[in-house]
């Protein structure tokens, strides 16, 4: 008998149960959180899918104000985040969030030259965050995500 049909539905004319097995809830709650920041919802909603099927529990914010809303709700072991954004940038986010979850791994993604001067303000100021170039192969961002 298989564990999840009751007997004699399992046969070789119908080797596949009917019923799939329960989603494994302790590695879901074990799967890393990571917030991905991007006011490029194509790439945010790419990083997400990436992310997901590869053991993380991503989900996406537009906004650097959504990312610290969500950031406190949802409290998250990882940031990523586009550096330039409108009105709220990376940097200003990550200030944000590390104010009430210090512990919260922060990695900057940015493509832009006029990065590097927003981040040695932060680092004048006393804030250090990881940075990435954008665009990033996937395989390289999930091999950095998964160092730690």
């Amino acid at each position: 008998m298989h564990a999840f049909l009751p007997a004699g539905e399992l046969s070789e004319s119908n080797p596949t149960p009917l019923v799939t097995p329960p989603v494994d809830l302790l590695q879901t709650k074990l799967a890393v959180k990571v917030l991905v920041v991007d006011d490029e919802v194509i790439i945010a909603d790419t990083i997400v899918q990436i992310l997901n099927r590869n053991g993380f529990q991503a989900h996406a914010v537009y906004n650097g104000r959504d990312a610290i809303e969500s950031a406190r709700t949802n409290q998250p072991n990882t940031v990523l985040s586009d550096v330039l954004m409108p009105h709220f940038d990376g940097v200003e986010t990550a200030i944000a969030i590390r104010a009430f979850c210090p512990d919260t791994r922060i990695v900057l993604f940015s493509g832009q030259a006029a990065t590097v001067e927003i981040l040695e303000r932060a680092r004048a100021q006393g804030h250090d965050f990881e940075l990435l170039p954008k665009p990033i192969h996937p395989v390289e961002l999930l091999k950095h995500l998964r160092a730690s």
